[in-house]
């Protein structure tokens, strides 16, 4: 033992030497953090529930900084990011909250606990005074929150109006669109997307459902070969509530509710066959004017009828089946010069399934981006003229046929492109001659969605 202990004490001092020599192994945090960022772009994994950073100076993602959803042991279902001053905010619609972070250390700093089953889908800046809209998809409201305070400042508002209708049925709108389903039921609607001015908050809306049921002229329900007959779409007419905010922006008051779907047959002359719908997915105010693009049914494959199935009266062999074409996007341009009275003036028909985000405008070009069907559509919303549809898109991905981009931003010439499926973020440079040049694709965290660059 004595021999031992000899032995330890003389080599002692050479182990202290070569512990002290191990260089240090840093955490992605800290190395992150050491760097001291003064401009990055926050990337917020749906999957993962994280946030991830990517240094334009560096050229590199760092992954899983800060986990989000800190309100129970439940999913965070993160879908928002939004960066105000020093602070991020995230919205996490399976715990129901609006969390905020700093931005320099990524600490957490607090939430808006929302309520049971309200579902926050997005939010939305009004004025500059820290107020925010968030929408419910599954309570079907909307709710002001400031964002300095962390509190909600307005009661939560219905984004349609609520009246009896003959049969006795509630939760419809006045405008009498398609109110109901062969069997008569209800079907709320769901805010889609946020758009905002001075004095008024528009938010669009869908109605789905998964198994409408067809009636003939009599209306008694269809049956075929032994069973109801249900229609291929699943999505009813499209809607789009007005609000007034008051002069803090802290409350609002719905003041009416537009169909869609009628305004757009009105103008077109193109009718739309029950259950597919328009589907509006996001708003913008662009020059003065409201656009609300319609991803329509949403991609897939489109189907046609065959002999081996019941064909509504007016469709034949080979007719394409409603609900089911992949090219029905649309951009529906509305002027707002009176703010709570939108009229219905053009249509851009650019195809695919589009869906604009926060970010995605290039204002110094007029330019929009949207995520489309194997790939990125554009337009021009000044002149209203598309630059790059369903047939030509700009492609940001290595296989444009399966990706699914779930968020675009546009910043210095650069387009910033979360691929979900390919847990990537993909890059494009946008050059002075309208062309594109794809950079790269970096790895992130798992379901990479909504992106906000922060800048000390």
């Amino acid at each position: 033992m004595k021999a031992f202990r000899k032995t330890f004490l003389i080599m002692l001092p050479f182990l202290f030497v070569i512990i002290s020599c191990k260089p240090e192994i840093e955490s992605e945090y800290q190395e992150f953090y050491n760097q001291n960022y003064s401009h990055v772009l926050f990337i917020l994994s749906g999957t993962a529930e994280c946030l991830d950073a990517f240094s334009p100076d560096d050229d590199r993602v760092y992954t899983n900084l800060q986990t989000v959803g800190h309100n129970s042991g439940s999913e965070a279902w993160p879908s928002d990011l939004f960066i105000r001053d020093s602070s991020i905010y995230t919205i996490c619609s399976g715990q129901n909250v609006v969390e905020k972070y700093d931005a320099l250390s990524l600490d957490y700093l607090g939430k808006i606990y929302l309520k049971n089953g309200f579902n926050p889908l997005l939010l939305n800046p009004v004025g500059d005074e820290g107020q925010a809209v968030v929408s419910g998809f599954a309570s079907d409201e909307i709710v002001m929150v400031s964002l300095e305070d962390l509190t909600m400042t307005g009661s939560f508002s219905s984004v349609y109006e609520e009246v009896t209708l003959a049969d006795g049925s509630h939760r419809e709108s006045k405008t009498a669109p398609t109110t109901k389903n062969a069997v008569g039921d209800n079907h709320f609607r769901s805010p889609s997307g946020i758009a905002a001015t001075a004095d008024t908050v528009y938010v669009s809306n869908v109605r789905y459902d998964s198994s409408i049921l067809l009636t003939n002229g009599s209306g008694d329900l269809i049956s075929y070969d032994g069973a109801n007959v249900r229609a291929a779409g699943s999505f009813r007419e499209a809607t789009l509530s007005i609000f007034s905010t008051d002069t803090s922006n802290q409350t609002t008051t719905l003041v009416r509710e537009l169909n869609l779907d009628d305004l757009y047959t009105q103008l077109s002359g193109t009718d739309y066959f029950p259950g597919n719908g328009l589907n509006p997915q996001s708003l913008f105010v662009l020059n003065g004017k409201l656009h609300v693009v319609c991803t329509g049914t949403n991609g897939g494959e489109e189907r046609r009828y065959t002999s081996g199935e019941y064909r509504p009266e007016g469709y034949d062999l080979g007719d394409p089946i409603p609900g089911t074409d992949p090219d029905d996007g649309l951009i529906l341009v509305m002027d707002i010069s009176d703010a709570q009275n939108p009229v219905l003036e053009s249509v851009i028909s650019i195809g695919g399934s589009p869906v604009g985000f926060r970010s995605s405008r290039d204002s110094s070009r007029n330019v929009l981006y949207l995520a489309g069907v194997g790939g990125i559509q554009s337009y021009n919303y000044s002149t209203e003229q598309i630059l790059h549809g369903s047939s030509d898109p700009i492609l940001a991905g290595s296989d444009p046929s399966k990706d699914y981009y779930s968020y675009i931003l546009f910043e210095d010439d650069i387009l910033y492109i979360s691929n979900f499926t390919n847990n990537s973020l993909n890059r494009i440079q946008v050059l002075n001659d309208g062309t594109y040049n794809l950079l790269d694709s970096k790895s992130s965290s798992g379901g990479p969605g909504a992106l906000a660059f922060y800048t000390k």
